[in-house]
């Protein structure tokens, strides 16, 4: 099973390759995705379920390869403490994931204009005030989770598909 999401580009953090976007404060993104095959075909995930979550990292470096153009590399990646909370200890109540065509796979995720601006409580959001600086940018990295029933061992499955969002002042 393979997430496809529209408009990423691919990066590698710590070894991990996920989808990234580059998106900006104040800024609300629905990002449409679909579940494929190894052969790019659609799957039927009719009965499957999702939900979200997110990690804010501040990364002290992001710099942009003049050479190849989908390439970015993040430096000195370091997990905020305390992470925001919409008091539930999670950031995850102001995302929201969901199947357009379950049949189809298609889908998408909705990124809030809040995701950094100081919002949330009792732990509020980062907030990003450096103009086409660089530095001290956050990353937040959204997870969509997957629940299913295989289809050979009818056991529960659950994987976590990793999203970057880097975010800027705009």
């Amino acid at each position: 099973m393979s997430l496809l999401l529209n408009g990423a580009k691919t990066v590698t953090i710590a070894g991990t390759e996920m989808s990234c976007i580059e998106i900006y404060t104040g800024e609300s993104y629905t990002l449409p995705f679909t579940f494929t095959d190894s052969g790019g075909t659609p799957i039927n995930c009719t009965s499957w379920t999702l939900d979200t979550s997110a990690k804010f990292y501040t990364a002290d470096n992001i710099t942009y390869s003049s050479t190849v153009t989908d390439q970015i590399t993040i430096g000195n990646l370091s997990l905020d403490s305390p992470q925001p909370s919409t008091g539930a200890g999670t950031y995850s109540a102001n995302l929201t994931a969901a199947f357009t065509t379950a049949a189809s796979g298609l889908g998408y995720i909705y990124i809030p204009a809040n995701l950094t601006g100081g919002t949330g409580s009792p732990n509020p959001t980062p907030v990003i005030a450096l103009a086409n600086s660089a530095a001290n940018t956050t990353l937040v990295v959204v997870t969509l989770g997957v629940t299913r029933t295989d289809a050979l061992s009818g056991k529960v499955d659950y994987n976590r598909e990793p999203i970057g969002m880097i975010v800027r002042f705009q």
